[in-house]
């Protein structure tokens, strides 16, 4: 009996996985071909070695030139009766700056000087003869003293005026306040004196050479002319705070920039004999760098590659494994992946 039921089911089985077999080939079920994944169509241009021109925007600020700035004090303690001028204004040589007053050491040393020249001439006068050579010597002591502090403002109108043009820089004193002898009451930079400084980053100082025409922008000025500069210091530090390099621009005679404006440096940037592919075929990647895919036997080829100079249309890149004439992908290429197939869409 047990024989007899291990065959029926065995017969059963066999009817089974027969009407299995047969429904599969009638509706073709398990014998889908795998289809073979798309190859990618990309469009591709030449590696070109050739010259590329980039315009190089950096940005700055009008300044004095360091240590340019001319500082205008007095040689005696005075007090500031009224300042005449205010910061960034434009004074002309003689213009007045300040007014003052003597404090009352000032005045004895004034007197004492006046006093002293006085008897120095009298004296010159009366022993001329005896006493020439010192007592010469005695009064041009002291009239050099007196025209001192008439120079700086004693004894006149009380008034201390400007030995060259320029801007005022800063006012350094206010009105009422006690000057110590030789304290600064205004700083002045001179017309000529004037130039901008422009933060330029490490790897475009190559484009700002010493000697190099350079074009500033004034900025939020649209009337503004813009002004043809010459690169007179590139310094060899990177300033802390801005991670840039100060670059200073001198500026031609009667540039009527202000100090402290703000503007853009625009210097030309040529490299010759550089490698140059179309800029839709440079990447950024993950690890902030930039690839490009050439195409060889129909596979794609990933390199990664250094940035030159660039413009709108062009980028110049370094890299070993590229060369001149290699076909860069320019068109479908953020789909690829090294080693990839692909087809070159004519």
């Amino acid at each position: 009996m047990k024989k007899s039921r291990i065959i029926i089911l065995a017969i059963a089985a066999a009817l089974i996985l027969g009407a299995l077999a047969w429904i599969a080939q009638r509706f073709g079920i398990g014998n889908e071909e795998k289809k073979a994944a798309p190859v990618p169509e990309v469009q591709v241009a030449k590696v070109e070695r050739k010259t590329i021109n980039e315009k190089v925007i950096v940005y700055g600020s009008v300044v004095a030139q360091p240590g340019k700035t001319h500082s205008v004090g007095v040689a005696f303690e005075t007090r500031v009766r009224h300042i005449l001028v205010a910061p960034g204004q434009f004074v002309h040589e003689n213009d007045p700056l300040t007014e003052i007053e003597l404090s009352p050491g000032a005045q004895v040393q004034f007197q004492q000087a006046k006093n002293a020249a006085e008897a120095a001439r009298k004296e010159l006068k009366q022993t001329q003869d005896r006493f020439n050579l010192k007592l010469a010597t005695n009064q041009d002591l002291s009239e050099a003293q007196l025209t001192a502090l008439q120079r700086a403002g004693a004894g006149g109108d009380n008034r201390i005026h400007s030995d060259l043009s320029g801007v005022i820089a800063k006012v350094d004193a206010q009105d009422g306040q006690i000057v110590p002898a030789g304290g600064p009451l205004v700083e002045i930079v001179a017309e000529n004196e004037i130039e901008v400084k422009l933060g330029v980053e490490p790897e475009d100082l190559s484009a700002a050479q010493e000697g190099a025409p350079i074009t500033i922008v004034p900025l939020n000025d649209p009337t503004a002319n813009n002004v043809e500069g010459t690169i007179r210091l590139v310094t060899r530090r990177i300033d802390p705070t801005t991670r840039l390099v100060d670059v200073y621009v001198s500026l031609p005679a009667g540039t009527k920039l202000l100090l402290d404006q703000y503007v853009r440096g625009e210097i030309q940037r040529t490299e010759k004999d550089a490698l140059v592919v179309p800029r839709p075929a440079v990447l950024p990647n993950e690890s902030r760098e930039f690839e490009v895919f050439t195409v060889a036997n129909n596979r794609a080829v990933k390199h990664t590659v250094k940035i030159g100079a660039e413009n709108p249309r062009e980028m110049q890149v370094m890299a070993d494994d590229l060369h001149e004439g290699d076909p860069v992908v320019t068109v479908g290429n953020y789909e690829l992946e090294d080693g990839m197939a692909v087809e070159i869409k004519k």
